[in-house]
């Protein structure tokens, strides 16, 4: 996993906890804001990538996945793999 997978993965544990545990503060409460717009926005990037994933092999799931959480940085691998560099 790339260092910007794991960072993602650390703002998006921050932003739960935040969310979680200060729901009645502004920081809570933009915290939460966030994370809708980040799952909207992958959201729409699954349904942009969809064919892409299906064209890269694996596990189509997977791919999918990796897209709703890392975006265009999971696509970004896959080209890589794609191309070999």
């Amino acid at each position: 996993m790339s260092a910007g997978k794991i960072i993602l993965l650390v703002i998006y544990v921050v932003l739960a906890g935040l969310a979680i545990t200060q729901p009645a503060t502004s920081a809570g409460i933009w915290s939460l804001r966030i994370l809708v717009l980040l799952v909207v926005t992958h959201t729409v990037e699954v349904a942009i990538f969809f064919k892409a994933c299906q064209r890269a092999g694996g596990s189509l799931p997977g791919h999918l996945v990796s897209v709703f959480l890392f975006g265009v940085l999971h696509m970004k691998e896959l080209k890589a793999a794609q191309t070999g560099g």
